[in-house]
């Protein structure tokens, strides 16, 4: 199969899923390179090179082989910079059960269920993945 690598289209979210847990990486003239293995498109690609902070946003999500992500390239003024969102997780992770009790028990017994649900709430968006978008000055 002869390797293609895709190029995302700026401000386009893109479905890729991948298909291997690590990238293949190498050194070149500009420095390290990193190849990302995806499912085959329609379109052919079965692969994309991810810049350094795009590699490092998806070693971030722990992404591995079978994860969905959407990965949109933005592209405004002379700024561009990638979001990735998981859609889909191969491998859900097990610490969130045991987390969430440990949250509950450090709750007062005479919390309302409201007060609980807000705590779990906190805890959940604490744990959730920082977008990019929203750091930037623009």
């Amino acid at each position: 199969m002869e390797n293609k690598a895709k190029k995302f289209d700026p401000n386009l979210p893109t479905e890729v899923e991948l298909s291997f847990d690590q990238p293949k990486s190498g050194e070149g003239k500009y420095g390290t390179w990193y190849l990302y293995g995806i499912k085959p498109l329609i379109s052919g690609e079965n692969g994309f090179f991810a810049t350094d902070l795009l590699h490092q946003k998806l070693q971030e999500l722990e992404s591995k082989s079978g994860d969905k992500l959407i990965i949109t390239k933005i592209a405004k003024d002379d700024k561009t910079f990638f979001d990735v969102k998981k859609i889909f997780s191969s491998e859900p992770k097990e610490a969130s059960i045991s987390n969430t009790n440990e949250v509950i028990n450090k709750v007062d017994n005479k919390a309302t269920l409201e007060q609980r649900v807000n705590i779990l709430w906190e805890e959940y968006r604490k744990k959730q993945p920082k977008n990019i978008v929203d750091d930037l000055p623009f």
